[in-house]
């Protein structure tokens, strides 16, 4: 009970150091998804039972400064086909889903499906607010999802990076201001100013006024 206390944070098991959970999108579905949905023994039990669909992406169980947090949770449908979103159960937001769905192939074989969903936060006035929060879901497909026992999918929840074209623009934006700091002068004016040179003596063909 003790190395298991210590290798849970928050809810969500702990890897030692220098280990992360970084499976391929064909292991996910064959090797942890597939056995879920048939109640098989699974490899490892490092992918909790978690709904994501019930709290704000802050409040998710698990180790906060882990880049990705996988769950196991029953997949749900949109509330309205026209609005295409799943509100959360706490009221302070709903996901979205964004681009296309897109098939996972293994062996020859569509075995999954993959979406990706975007959360967005609800204020007072109803307006929203769309967030970093992203989660990939991956479902079962094909033969795959043929006499499954319940609809279990795996969701990858990550906050989004800046895009490469805004990450440029706030470089450009860093070295266009460096430049410009670098143009100018912050020398202090003083009472003491430096003369112009004065005039060169006269030369003797000055002198003479003509040169022998």
């Amino acid at each position: 009970m003790e190395v298991e206390k210590r290798t849970m944070v928050n809810g969500g098991m702990k890897l030692p150091i220098g280990y992360r959970f970084h499976p391929t999108e064909q292991e996910l579905i064959l090797h942890y998804l597939l056995p879920k949905a048939f109640a098989s023994p699974l490899p490892s039990s490092i992918i909790p039972v978690f709904d994501v669909f019930s709290s704000h992406p802050l409040t998710f169980p698990g180790d906060q400064m882990e880049k990705q947090r996988y769950f196991f949770c029953k997949k749900r449908r949109e509330v309205s086909s026209n609005e295409h979103r799943i509100k959360i159960s706490s009221g302070e937001g709903y996901w979205k889903p964004i681009g296309k769905e897109r098939g996972i192939i293994a062996c020859g074989r569509t075995v999954g499906i993959r979406r990706t969903l975007a959360f967005h936060e609800t204020n007072k006035s109803s307006s929203s607010n769309k967030t970093k929060w992203n989660m990939t879901e991956y479902c079962l497909s094909g033969f795959a999802s043929a006499k499954v026992l319940e609809e279990w999918a795996v969701y990858n929840v990550y906050e989004r990076k800046a895009s490469k074209g805004r990450r440029q623009r706030k470089l450009s934006r860093g070295r266009y201001d460096e430049e410009d700091l670098s143009c100018i002068d912050f020398t202090i004016g003083s009472d003491h100013e430096t003369a112009p040179p004065p005039p060169s003596p006269p030369t003797s063909a000055d002198e003479s006024g003509s040169i022998i």
